[in-house]
């Protein structure tokens, strides 16, 4: 998708990705049999854990949305491309 910069590449199935705005989004493939793939747009404050923690943040944040993939609401689907 244009206007976006991928920041980490997971072989754990996600993805941390910059926005053209700035902000970090991590989209991360969940399911079993149906695999899709789900967005949470980062808060400043994981932002900031993702910048002083690097891969081993954004592998705890990847696991808790494989648990459970709507986040508390806070997940979306990626656009189409």
């Amino acid at each position: 998708m244009s206007g976006e910069e991928v920041v980490y590449q997971s072989p754990l199935l996600y993805r941390v990705l910059r926005e053209a705005s700035g902000a970090l989004v991590i989209e991360v493939v969940v399911g079993g049999i149906a695999m899709d793939a789900v967005r949470v747009r980062l808060t400043e404050r994981e932002a900031e854990d993702f910048a002083r923690d690097g891969h081993a943040f954004s592998d705890k944040l990847a696991r808790a949305i494989m648990a459970q993939p709507f986040f508390g609401g806070r997940a979306y689907e990626p656009p189409t491309r």
